[in-house]
Order: C-alpha cells, then structure tokens, then sequence
C-alpha cells in the first residue's frame, strides 16, 4: 500500500496535517529510537533558551536557519503527542548517515538522462532509486505540499520527515538527493543537508536561485543532490561536511552509493522490493513506482513560471 497525504497552508499548518496524517508512524520511530514519549502540557521558551535539542548545535541552527521547516516540526510533534525535542532529535540523528540514518543512507542510484533535445535544449528526467524499509522502519509516503507562501510542490518522504528525498514543483524545479553517505554523530555542528531538498521545491522555480542558496544555507553532511528545470538546466550539488560543490551537467550522469541493506531478521536483501521515482520537470510530471504500485502525478506549471521561460 502507498501512503498519500495533503498538506496546506501556513508551515505549521502543514506539519499539523503530517503529524495527523502520519501519527503512528512518527510514534512508532520515536520509540524504535527509544527517544520520549511524553509531551509537555506547559508551554515553556525554556528548551529554546538551554534545551540540550534546541538550545545549542545543529537544533539551535534548524531553528535559526530554516524557520518554515521548524515550524512544520513542531506541528508535526503536536499532532503526534510528542515532546518537540523528539521529533527534533530524529532529524538530527540521520546526520551521522549509517545505521542511524537507516533507509535514508541506503544504498540507491541517482540518475539524470536526456529525455529530448534540440539544438540549443536538451530536457532531463531525474531517476532514484527508494530501498525498501525494514520491517520495524517507517515507509516511504507520497505528500502534495500546498504552502500558503511558495511553490506547490509533490514529493517522495518519510512520515516523521518535514523535507524529503525528492519533489518536483510547480515551478518546473526538480530536485532528488541521494543517500546519507556519512556524518558527525551527537547535536553539534548544522543540521543535515537533506533540508536543501524542501527549501528548494517551496522557494525557487529554476536551477538560479536554488543553486545560489545551496551554496549558502548553514549545513553539513556527505551526500549529493540532483537538480533540474523546466528550461532543461541540469546540475549536482556535492555537499562534504561543510563545503559544497557545483557541478553544471552537460551530460547524463549516474551517481551510486549507500550503505548496503542490512540482513538481520525482519531486514531485505540487496533490492529487494526497491521501489523507484523518475521526475520531468518539463512535463510537469512525476511517476512513483513502489510494492506493485504505478502513481503518476501531474503537476501544472504556475503561469509566471511558463511566461518567464518563454
């Protein structure tokens, strides 16, 4: 079964929704992670202040940096009953990639291939590879973002997760990341750069401004991000710790890596039950392939969007 959810409106609006949505799930990783399960019924700045989640390091930098998305997380852990600090933790734990990443720093294929060209145009879709998830891990969930601000966007996600590994927006902006390679363990430094991924799709219609702001957000990790607009631009965004990398594509590319899946019981094989998402940003259209499921998705192109590119 693939799960599907709508999120509108302001940011906490849309982590309200998510958390609604996807209650048990997110409940079900914060307990696999033995993190806390009790949420505070006082209302209190003081884990703001000197919280050891989001007073200081990379949950003081989320906070910081990337407001919409705080305010999603702490829709999300209001919806599902949990300490903010919780559903905070679990973002800030995938940084370390690995095993504390789980599915996230799985091993999958990025792909980007020429679909159509002209003289002067050439037109990309975006492949991934998903890993299938574990017996005791969430599963990947489709979510249409409607934000009251921004681009409409679809993307692929996990249910406790307020970016996501890959999206198309109605601007004509794809974006895919791969996996989560390797990482700092522990809360200090920035938080992961997987959060580029949902930056991108609210805030930018073309490769321009999201390459610009990639280059510039406070975060960390070893991983990289495929992009692609509707004008046929292509580029990866490397990230290694701190430093990022741009590489404009003039070509296809195929990128592979990740850990391999693990084999105890209740774990998958080598692609086993991989599930996989191509995204054209020039036709607007997005198709998911996942446990014997076929969904397409398209998505309309905004008419500033259309009028700037022509």
């Amino acid at each position: 079964m693939l799960t599907t959810i709508e999120c509108a409106g302001h940011p906490r609006d849309m982590g309200l929704a998510q958390g609604a949505a996807s209650k048990a799930a997110i409940r079900e990783e914060a307990a696999r992670l033995g993190l806390s399960m009790n949420r505070s019924r006082r209302p209190s700045l003081r884990s703001l202040a000197i919280g050891a989640v989001r007073g200081v390091g990379a949950g003081r930098e989320m906070f910081r940096h990337f407001a919409h998305l705080a305010e999603r997380l702490e829709g999300i852990a209001k919806e599902a009953d949990l300490p903010v600090d919780t559903v905070l933790a679990i973002h800030l734990s995938v940084r370390a990639g690995g095993a504390q990443a789980g599915v996230l720093s799985r091993r999958s294929t990025l792909r980007a291939r020429s679909t159509a060209s002209s003289v002067d145009v050439k037109h990309w879709c975006l492949e991934r590879s998903l890993p299938q998830t574990s017996a005791t891990e969430s599963g990947w969930i489709v979510r249409d973002s409607r934000p009251a601000v921004g681009f409409r966007s679809v993307e692929v996600t996990l249910p406790w997760l307020v970016s996501s590994v890959a999206g198309l927006n109605e601007g004509g902006l794809a974006v895919v990341a791969g996996p989560l390679l390797w990482g700092s363990p522990g809360r200090d430094g920035n938080p992961t750069s997987l959060l580029l991924v949902q930056e991108c799709l609210q805030r930018f219609p073309d490769l321009e401004g999201a390459l610009d702001w990639c280059s510039k957000r406070p975060v960390e990790g070893e991983q990289s991000l495929l992009l692609a607009d509707a004008s046929g631009a292509l580029a990866t965004v490397v990230v290694s710790g701190r430093e990022r990398r741009i590489q404009l594509g003039e070509g296809e590319l195929h990128l592979e890596g990740g850990e391999p899946p693990e084999t105890p019981s209740g774990a998958v094989s080598a692609g086993a039950g991989e599930g996989r998402i191509w995204i054209d940003p020039c036709a607007g259209r997005l198709h998911l392939h996942m446990n014997g499921v076929d969904l397409d998705v398209e998505l309309p192109r905004t008419k500033e969007a259309a009028s700037e590119e022509g």
